[in-house]
């Protein structure tokens, strides 16, 4: 009777527990400081022209925003104020840490390509996080390196108003560098390399279906049809960047012999949808024995705002809806084995949905080296 009594007596004092604990408020101090810092040092912004599945109106506007993180505190309790700069000297020798020969030089964004709205950030009372917004120009997309990650804006913090300390980081040298991980014992957060490049409204992930008519040499024509079962199973292409308004659409096309031809075509976009198709280029080497040659390709279509109906996901998807050309020959040498030369002529008449699938874009950051 005594142990049934006292377990009795050890649930109802666990469970009296449980509740206060869930009926009470959590209150923790802050830390003995605050401090503001950069969360990140060298993160890739790629601007998403059109639409995703996040918010693009930032994009859409030809803006971006460089972010400032508050630690320290659970609560922020008042306005903090961080003094900013652009400081071009935070590039200087650096270098993207990749296989590229020569290497390739962090570029410092043009000053005509951008707007730094304000020589602060503010973290305001309630947040923990604050920005200041940066605006692009036309010139800046006008640029073929800001296609890829070239262009960076190096930005400083100089002072903070409403926190106690910016993290500078601790030198175990004199003169060290930002970005150097080997001149700090603890490294600085007080900077940020931002990289900025971007993709048009038609970069994307596609879903291909659609017909083909071939005729090698003159001969039989062959038609091919490309449609899985479930439009989810379609081919998948990626649909690449030329301009802000082309996109370089990558072909399956073969040789006789099996070599991956890498044939591309261009689509040109207008301001009312309609679409142009074209060739990428008239001749080109694949490889050492294989040339490409005598290219035309025309064409037209139109992209359409959830043009595809009833699609992926049982909801409607913009698509490119395409009707095009393509002849081209193809010239394969062969100097090993010693038999000649062959050329033949390939048509293809073609049509296309492409469904957009998705835009690809994923969270990026780079790394910097100091070139020696």
């Amino acid at each position: 009777m005594k142990k049934i009594l006292f377990i009795f007596f050890i649930t109802a004092l666990v469970g009296s527990s449980f509740t206060s604990c869930e009926n009470g408020d959590w209150d923790f101090p802050d830390f003995e400081y605050s401090t503001v810092y950069f969360a990140y040092q060298s993160p890739i912004r790629t601007v998403v022209l059109g639409e995703d599945v996040y918010d693009t109106t930032l994009d859409n506007e030809r803006k971006v925003q460089i972010m400032a993180t508050m630690g320290g505190v659970y609560a922020n309790n008042t306005s903090v104020e961080i003094d900013i700069s652009v400081e071009p000297s935070l590039l200087d020798d650096l270098v993207f840490d990749e296989d590229s020969d020569p290497a390739r030089s962090v570029l410092l964004m043009p000053e005509d390509y951008y707007t730094l709205l304000s020589n602060k950030i503010v973290i305001p009372q309630g947040s923990v996080i604050g920005g200041v917004t940066v605006q692009l120009t036309e010139a800046f997309f006008n640029d073929p390196l800001a296609l890829s990650t070239n262009y960076v804006i190096p930005v400083l913090m100089t002072g903070v108003t409403n926190a106690d300390s910016i993290l500078s980081g601790v030198p175990l040298v004199d003169n060290p560098k930002r970005g150097v991980a080997s001149d700090w014992d603890v490294q600085p957060k007080d900077y940020i390399l931002y990289a900025v490049k971007y993709i048009n409204a038609y970069d994307a992930n596609y879903l291909r279906r659609g017909t083909d008519e071939i005729t090698i040499d003159g001969g039989t024509t062959t038609t091919v049809t490309r449609q899985a079962d479930y439009v989810e199973r379609d081919e998948v292409v990626k649909l690449n960047t030329i301009s802000l308004n082309s996109v370089e659409f990558p072909m399956d096309y073969v040789s006789k012999d099996g070599h991956d031809l890498r044939f591309r075509l261009n689509l040109s976009v207008d301001g009312s949808q309609n679409v142009t198709v074209s060739a990428f280029e008239t001749t080109y080497q694949v490889n050492d024995s294989v040339v490409v040659r005598n290219i035309s390709v025309s064409g037209d279509g139109e992209f359409v705002k959830d043009g595809d109906k009833n699609s992926w996901g049982n909801q409607d998807r913009d698509a490119f809806f395409l009707d095009y050309e393509a002849s081209y020959e193809v010239e394969i040498k062969y100097p090993v084995s010693g038999q000649p030369d062959s050329v033949h002529e390939y048509t293809y008449k073609t049509t296309d949905i492409l469904v957009v699938r998705d835009r690809g874009v994923e969270p990026e950051w780079f790394t910097a080296v100091v070139n020696e």
